[in-house]
Order: structure tokens, then sequence, then C-alpha cells
């Protein structure tokens, strides 16, 4: 817990205060001239200020980790990753759609259907329906003028995973139970968004039995992205997860990198493509390498 917290901590303070550098400085020589335009010009110029466009609030949406922000949108995901280490090979194939809903402008639910195949050498090929799940979330969106500031958080429930087999990696006869929250920062083109979460298996009862202890794990993401351009974000996405108690939770422990691109059209919604590459040791990672598209479709913003 103290490491994670540590991790998270470390690349907020590092990212935060160099996206808060003014990237909007004017050049000294021009302070003169714009000052004699506007005393010239005054009304003309408090015209154009009341009728200035003010920055949109809406946060660019991560590729990979889970956003604090909170949108009226729908998503489709297609990934893949795959793991190969000690003659074991595992792959794993998903298909989802994801949708939510914003209402009293700071809050929004969430929820997602999907199907999953996963691949393990000597066990058969397992195709499953995911769990289904809500999610209730909260994001305040402070803004200081030059930039904007996001406070966010919120907590996810999953059913239990019907008519799939028990895996090292979870325990399909358990609920999960997702608290998280976050904080982003934007200023001209540079945007980012961090994720703190912690997840734990239960019963209806909440209670672990004496046979089997639910496997728990504290997760951070950091999502720092550019704008390339009106259309074109560039994300340079990080996500370290580490397992409560590695006696049994012993197949999840990963740290992250994802590079990724999206684009915007006028009216047709977006489109983005994120890489996974493991930046621990092959024994270490849970994941190898990976690949996801999404499409989204945001309808609070028509794109």
């Amino acid at each position: 817990m103290n490491r994670i917290l540590l991790i998270f901590f470390i690349l907020n303070f590092i990212f935060f205060p160099v996206l808060a550098q003014n990237t909007d400085s004017k050049d000294p020589s021009t302070t003169g001239k714009e000052s004699n335009q506007i005393s010239v010009n005054d009304s003309s110029t408090q015209t154009d200020a009341s009728t200035a466009k003010s920055p949109s609030k809406n946060f660019a949406h991560p590729l990979q980790i889970e956003p604090v922000a909170v949108y009226t949108k729908i998503r489709g995901n297609l990934s893949y990753w795959d793991r190969n280490f000690n003659k074991v090979y595992e792959e794993v194939r998903s298909l989802n759609a994801e949708g939510e809903l914003k209402f009293w402008e700071n809050f929004s639910i969430t929820t997602s259907v999907g199907r999953t195949q996963v691949v393990l050498t000597d066990s058969p090929t397992e195709t499953t329906w995911d769990r289904a799940n809500l999610g209730l979330k909260y994001a305040k969106v402070i803004d200081t003028g030059s930039s904007q500031w996001l406070i966010g958080g919120g907590i996810r429930f999953y059913d239990q995973k019907r008519n799939s087999l028990f895996r090292e990696r979870e325990n399909p006869e358990y609920y999960l139970i997702r608290p998280n929250f976050g904080i982003g920062f934007k200023k001209g083109i540079f945007e980012l968004m961090s994720e703190f979460r912690f997840q734990t298996e239960t019963t209806r009862k909440g209670r672990e039995s004496s046979l089997e202890e639910f496997r728990r794990y504290y997760q951070v993401g950091i999502a720092p992205s550019i704008a390339l351009g009106e259309s074109f974000r560039i994300f340079t996405e990080l996500e370290y997860r580490e397992p409560f108690d590695k006696t049994v939770d012993t197949n999840t422990r990963f740290f992250n990198f994802y590079p990724g691109v999206s684009y915007k059209t006028d009216s047709m919604g977006t489109f983005s493509l994120s890489l996974m590459a493991a930046l621990l040791p092959k024994s270490e990672n849970a994941i190898d390498r990976g690949i996801r598209f999404s499409y989204f479709y945001f309808f609070d913003t028509g794109n």
C-alpha cells in the first residue's frame, strides 16, 4: 500500500509542475503595443471579451486508465493481450461496450457489457460474458482562468461471472467492489489525468471464508496527453498494479506503458489506438504485450 501511494504522488508531482508552467507567456516587446491598442479600442475589446468563448471543461478521455472525469458517452473496445512464461501461454481477446450518463452536472452512472475469450496452455478455450456491473462517479472541475483542475472519484460494483471456470487471476463466484479517485490538470494543449483504485473480491455478506481469502489489489495510473491540432491527441499512459497479498493473488502484478493516439472527427465520434508494453521483468509482469482499439461518441460535445 505504501509503495502504491508513493508512486501515485511521485507521478503527480513530476507531471503537474511541468504542465503548470505558463505555455502562453507573451513577448515583453509586444506589451506596450497591446496596451495602446486596448486604450484606443476600449469599447470593442470589452465587447470581444464579453463574447469570448470560455475554455471547455471536458477533459480528454484516457485510452487505457479509468477516467475520473464524468461524461455522457458510449464507447466500444476491441482489445488483445498475451503472456508467455515458463511454457505457459495465455491469450485474452475481448470485445465490449461501455455507457456513461452524466446528471446533475457533476455525477454520472456507468455500466458495460462484453465478451471475453481466454486461451490458456493445457486448458480448453473459454468464451464468456463479462461481469454485469454498475458504477457511480463524481467529478468537479475547478477553473483558475489560465488552467483547469479536476478532482473526481467513484465506486463500481461487479456481479459474479456467470458460467466461467475458476482461474488463477479471479474467482468467478465472488463479487467485486472497486472504489477509485484521482486528479486531473489541463492547460493549453497539455492534459493529464491520474487514478488510484482499490479492488477486492467479496461475497453477498461481505465476509471471507476460513478456507480462502479474497484477492485484493491497489492500482495507480497516470495519463499525460498533448493535442496535435484540433483532431489528434497523443497519450503516454502508465499503470502499475500491486496485489495486497502476493501469496493469495499470485499473477496480477504489472507495470505497463501505453503509448497511443486518438483522432476526433467533426461529427462521427473519436477513434483511438493504444499499445501495451511491459516495464517489469517478464517473470514479474502479468502481461507481455497488448493492443486496444476504441471508438468513442460523446453526446455532450457531439464528437
